[in-house]
């Protein structure tokens, strides 16, 4: 999967997965899922490398929380943007001690999810890639 086109959705809901790597692939995105924040450190241990993480708030085992943590340690993965997707929202503080690069309040509108985005990835078929 090329870096500059590739978002890793990770949530342990299988309907939303599906949504969310149906619309992204139709703006022209190579999506990878994972249902937990256990799975998805296991894809990026093994070079997955996406130009953007989409983070589903409370997932069971792993939240977004631990995630953060480890995704945090490791200086090959700390770069990498994220946005957290939440149903229930955890309290300003709690949510801004995640340092992440965005929000998005579930249900998210299909412009809105696009529209954040299109601030990290390109769709393929784009004239230019992002700088490294």
């Amino acid at each position: 999967m090329p870096w500059w086109n590739c978002i890793l959705v990770v949530d342990d809901d299988l309907d939303l997965l599906r949504a969310y790597k149906e619309a992204l692939e139709l703006d022209g995105h190579e999506v990878a899922l994972a249902r937990n924040g256990f799975e998805a450190l296991r894809l990026l241990n093994q070079g997955l490398r996406p130009a953007l993480i989409l983070l589903d708030l409370m997932m069971p085992g792993m939240n977004a929380w631990s995630f953060r943590l480890r995704q945090l340690e490791d200086p090959a993965l700390a770069s990498i943007p994220v946005i957290v997707l939440y149903a229930q929202d955890a309290g300003a503080r709690a949510m801004n001690a995640l340092g992440v690069d965005g929000f998005l309040e579930k249900p998210v509108d299909l412009d809105v999810l696009l529209g954040a985005v299109a601030a990290y990835v390109r769709p393929a078929g784009s004239e230019a890639h992002p700088p490294q």
